[in-house]
C-alpha cells in the first residue's frame, strides 16, 4: 500500500557508522510505500561527508533526498531544528540516530494511529532508556507542570500544525519533547520490540548531555525555585538551631564561653545558604540572557539536493513544492542548476 500524503523523514547523524545500513533498509520502504515523499538528513559536521552515500541511495531507489551539512558541530537538538525548518511533509518524522534498532513495519504502525486515532504526535520507543534516563525524566515529570510526562522516544512523528506551532516558540532552549508537551496536542505513545541491543547508539553521557540536561531541568521544570526554598528553610533552620544553641549555654553555664563556635556555626550556615541560592539564581539569570542574546541557533554550510521531487505534470524541483505552494500561494518556479547547491544560510 502507497500512501498519498507527503511524508518527511529528517535524520540526524555525525560521524554515524550505521548510516549506511540505515539507507540500504529505509530507502526501498520509502520509494514502495510512499508516493510523496522527502528524506532530509543533517549532517553535524562529520569528519566523513555523507552526501555521496546519501546521493547513492537516492539513486538507487529514487528517493528525494537533501542533505543539510552544518558549518560546525551543534548538537542533537540544534541540528534537528535546522532538518526540521527544512521538510516541507504534512506529516514529518524525526530520527536522531541511523541505528535501527526497531522493526520497518513500526513507522506504519506509527502513521496509521496517526492518521486514523487523531492524534497530531505519535512516539515510540523499545524501552524506558538506562537508569540515568529514567532518573532524569522521573525528576523533570515531578517538577514540571506538563500533562504529557517526559519519557524516553526513539521515533516521533508530527503534524505539519503541530511542527508549525512548536517552530514558531521563541524559546532558546529547544527541547522538543518539552515544546510539543507544552502545545498539548493529541499525543500517543507506542511500544515496539527491539531487533537488536546497541548500548552504543544510545545517547553517551558527555559534556553536551549533561549540559542540555541540566538546561531542560531549570527551563521546564521549576526544580530550581523549590531547591532554593529548601535550601532557605534548611538553613534558616540551622540558624535558628544556632541561636537555640547560644540561648542555652548562655543559660545553663554560669561562665559560657567566648562564643566562637556558635558565631561560626550562624556565619557558616547562613552564608553557604545565602550562596546556594544565589547560585541557583544565576543559572536563571544566564538561560534570560541567552533569551536576550537572540542568537541564530544553528548555521548551515550548504544544502545539496540529491534527487528532486518529480510527478507527472509538473517540473522538477526541490522537495516539498506542492506544499510550498499550498501554503504560500506562489506558484513552483522550474528548477535550475543553483538549486542543487545553496550556500550558507543561517536559522534563527
Amino acid at each position: 500500500m502507497a500512501y498519498q500524503t507527503f511524508v518527511s523523514f529528517v535524520l540526524y547523524c555525525r560521524d554515524d557508522p550505521d548510516l549506511d545500513r540505515f539507507l540500504a533498509q529505509l530507502g526501498p520502504r520509502l520509494n514502495e510505500h510512499y508516493d510523496l515523499h522527502e528524506l532530509v538528513v543533517v549532517d553535524d559536521n562529520s569528519s566523513v561527508d555523507p552526501t555521496p552515500l546519501v546521493r547513492e541511495y537516492a539513486d538507487r531507489y529514487q528517493l528525494n533526498a537533501v542533505v543539510v551539512r552544518l558549518a560546525r558541530r551543534h548538537g542533537v537538538e540544534a541540528g534537528m531544528k535546522a532538518g526540521l525548518d527544512r521538510a516541507m511533509g504534512d506529516w514529518v518524522f524525526e530520527l536522531e540516530s541511523p541505528t535501527v534498532d526497531f522493526p520497518l513495519d513500526t513507522l506504519a504502525r506509527m502513521y496509521e494511529r496517526a492518521t486514523t486515532g487523531g492524534y497530531d504526535i505519535v512516539t515510540a520507543s523499545g524501552d524506558d532508556g538506562p537508569l540515568r534516563s529514567r532518573v532524569f525524566y522521573r525528576l523533570v515529570n515531578r517538577y514540571s507542570d506538563l500533562d504529557t510526562p517526559l519519557r524516553t522516544e526513539r521515533l516521533r512523528l508530527t503534524s505539519r500544525r503541530t511542527l508549525a506551532a512548536m517552530l514558531a516558540m521563541r524559546e532558546k532552549v529547544r527541547y522538543r519533547k518539552a515544546l510539543y508537551a507544552i502545545l498539548g496536542h493529541r499525543h500517543e505513545h507506542l511500544r515496539y520490540t527491539r531487533t537488536t541491543v546497541d548500548t552504543a547508539a544510545r545517547r553517551r553521557l558527555d559534556r553536551e548531555t549533561s549540559s542540555l540536561a541540566f538546561d531542560i531541568l531549570l527551563s521546564f521544570s521549576d526544580f530550581g525555585p523549590r531547591v532554593a526554598h529548601r535550601l532557605s528553610l534548611t538553613f534558616g533552620a540551622l540558624s535558628l538551631a544556632g541561636i537555640a544553641y547560644a540561648v542555652a549555654v548562655f543559660l545553663v553555664k554560669s561562665d559560657p564561653i567566648e562564643g566562637w563556635t556558635t558565631l561560626a556555626i550562624l556565619v557558616a550556615g547562613g552564608f553557604t545558604g545565602l550562596f546556594l541560592i544565589l547560585g541557583v539564581l544565576g543559572e536563571y539569570l544566564a538561560r534570560i540572557l541567552v533569551e536576550v542574546r537572540a542568537r541564530p541557533m544553528y548555521a548551515v554550510r550548504d544544502v545539496v539536493v540529491c534527487q528532486p521531487a518529480e510527478t507527472p505534470g509538473r517540473t522538477a524541483g526541490p522537495p516539498g513544492p506542492y506544499l510550498h505552494e499550498q501554503v504560500t500561494g506562489a506558484p513552483t518556479r522550474p528548477a535550475t542548476p543553483d538549486d542543487r547547491t545553496a550556500t550558507i544560510g543561517v536559522g534563527a
